[in-house]
């Protein structure tokens, strides 16, 4: 007795299916973009500058709140609450 197979398109496994490869060409990378290199002793300058102000801003408000003259802007304070929460 002969028995034959039925008519089926023969099963092919995925895994020894093989696609031709293509080269991914390298992206070229952008070109760099300008830096701007502060020496250290310009930033301890720029530090120093900052501090002597921030020192003579802080004297001038604790002066004028002993004196009772110093008054908060309610409209600059909402606004900056604004620009940092939205």
């Amino acid at each position: 007795m002969n028995i034959n197979k039925p008519s089926a398109p023969p099963i092919v496994n995925p895994y020894q299916k093989h696609n031709p490869v293509t080269k991914v060409e390298q992206v070229k990378k952008a070109p760099r973009e300008d830096e701007l290199q502060i020496s250290n002793k310009a930033r301890e300058l720029y530090d120093m500058k900052t501090e002597q102000d921030r020192e003579a801003k802080v004297t001038a408000i604790k002066k004028q709140i002993e004196e009772g003259t110093y008054r908060v802007d309610s409209q600059k304070t909402a606004e900056k609450l604004f620009d940092q929460w939205f």
